[in-house]
């Protein structure tokens, strides 16, 4: 059982199961025995004939590499303002006669601002479980605490990557948002009056950006990456993160290098074989190898997925044309024609609402084509969707219950009706800018200069007041990732598993 299996507290067992991780914890009137193989919320832990220690199947707070090794800043007010360095100064004649007074030039900032978002799960214990021997004399209280830190740091470093304003207002900008909008900037000087379709095609245009097209990571990409921060916007490099898939596809182009002759003398006897990389040369530098395993989670889905969270929006509702092809100049599908599948879901801060077929047959797409997907807001329902995630096929032949949707992108309530990257009002074009069931990786150097999480608040136990025979508490988090030189991170997309166009 995998306590992270989703990005959300549904991953306690899915979503009929997501109240059980809120609520109290109970010491329970059945014996451990009665618990085997089902999740509990507690009894489970009670002592019987078993080990004194219990082993908690979640990953350990060393496993969130991002989180942990991003330089932390105490700030005092919930809007944090700097001055991000635009330029040094024109490029102006530095050749003057004798005793001239030299040209005159001002560097150049850009007034920017970031604000903290509030982050917390609540946990609660009740007092005979409090009481109940467990295993290993473990006191329950102290472990629900542990549980709850573990669980919001890490759905804090999942969303570090992800998360979107724009998309959900409670959210912070994550990385791959405060990117985009930074490299945009940068290369285009503004991004103020730009349409989606102009920022989405300045920023995966940019030097700051690599596309894998769906192959392995390579130690080409990672040099290519190297020399756009260095030459191109004069950065330094030190790490590349991304999620382990991506590093365990990397290493093993190295296997078929180390060969052992069966039967030859003087043959390797006891090898010690495969290879581990920890960091990669490149011409600019050693840049070390950081994993993470919830760095860039897109998790698939299947059609038949329910809501997340009682508190989902509703299923959209089918638009005129579900999907069709477009010709398009600007298709990222070229060396990726084939057939595929579609699904929308509506999502709130709450929790995601059960998919919309978007395609009842695999939709056949050429290499200069795009596909526009026509769906509208769900009808009626308390909780209204501020976004919706389109999902999709990785290639098929033909579509069955099994088949699985990997996310590719999310756009705003919002920005439906206008058209989202170029296409007509009410529809929502799909480039292929995301290659479904790919991953992201990024090369950057780690340093408060480069990236920040700012808190407003230390991680820390709220205890509530006790009104009942138990004891609740909430963990929080109050802060904000703050990349202040966006440029001077390259970002490496669509990094599969095997060769071009997989």
């Amino acid at each position: 059982m995998d306590l992270y299996n989703y990005n959300d507290l549904a991953a306690f067992g899915g979503a009929d199961n997501t109240a059980d991780v809120l609520k109290a914890m109970e010491a329970g009137l059945q014996t451990g025995m009665q618990y085997d193989n089902q999740i509990n919320n507690g009894g489970g832990l009670k002592v019987e004939s078993l080990d004194a220690y219990i082993k908690v199947l979640a990953n350990r707070l060393n496993q969130l590499v991002v989180y942990n090794e991003m330089p932390k800043q105490r700030i005092e007010n919930t809007v944090h303002q700097y001055n991000q360095l635009y330029k040094y100064g024109e490029e102006i004649g530095i050749f003057n006669r004798e005793g001239e007074t030299p040209e005159e030039t001002d560097t150049q900032y850009i007034r920017k601002s970031i604000i903290a978002k509030f982050m917390g799960v609540t946990g609660q214990v009740t007092d005979p479980a409090i009481l109940a021997k467990l295993a290993g004399g473990m006191n329950m209280y102290t472990r629900e605490v542990q549980n709850k830190t573990t669980l919001l740091l890490t759905l804090i470093d999942t969303r570090l990557t992800d998360a979107d304003s724009t998309c959900i207002e409670e959210q912070f900008d994550g990385i791959f948002r405060q990117h985009m909008m930074g490299v945009a900037a940068v290369d285009k000087g503004s991004t103020e009056g730009m349409s989606t379709e102009q920022i989405l095609d300045a920023y995966y245009g940019s030097q700051a950006v690599i596309d894998a097209q769906g192959g392995i990571l390579t130690d080409a990409l990672v040099e290519d990456a190297a020399d756009r921060v260095v030459n191109v916007y004069n950065g330094y490099i030190d790490r590349i993160v991304s999620a382990p898939v991506v590093f365990n596809n990397y290493v093993k182009k190295f296997h078929e290098s180390k060969r052992v002759v069966v039967g030859m003398s003087n043959s390797v006897v006891g090898a010690t074989m495969g290879q581990s990389v920890n960091d990669i040369m490149t011409q600019f530098g050693k840049v070390s190898v950081k994993s993470d395993k919830f760095f860039d989670v897109r998790r698939p889905i299947k059609a038949s997925a329910t809501a997340s969270s009682p508190k989902a929006p509703g299923v959209p509702v089918a638009g005129t044309t579900k999907s069709a092809v477009v010709v398009d100049t600007k298709t990222n599908f070229v060396l990726h024609a084939g057939s595929y599948g579609y699904l929308v879901t509506a999502k709130n801060r709450y929790g995601e609402s059960a998919p919309l077929k978007l395609t009842d047959t695999a939709l056949a797409v050429a290499a200069n084509q795009s596909v526009d997907l026509q769906f509208t807001a769900p009808v009626g329902g308390a909780y209204a969707p501020t976004c919706y995630v389109i999902y999709r096929t990785k290639k098929v032949t033909a579509l069955t219950d099994t088949t699985e949707y990997y996310p590719i992108f999310t756009i705003p309530a919002s920005m439906l009706a206008a058209g989202y990257d170029g296409a007509d009002a009410t529809k929502v074009r799909d480039r292929n800018r995301i290659i479904a069931g790919t991953k992201s990786a990024l090369i950057y150097y780690n340093d408060s200069q480069i990236n920040e999480y700012l808190q407003f608040g230390d991680t820390r136990k709220l205890d509530f007041a006790i009104t009942a025979p138990s004891r609740r508490f909430a963990i929080l988090n109050y802060g904000t990732p703050c990349l202040y030189q966006p440029a001077k991170i390259c970002r490496i997309i669509n990094i599969g598993d095997e060769g071009l166009g997989a």
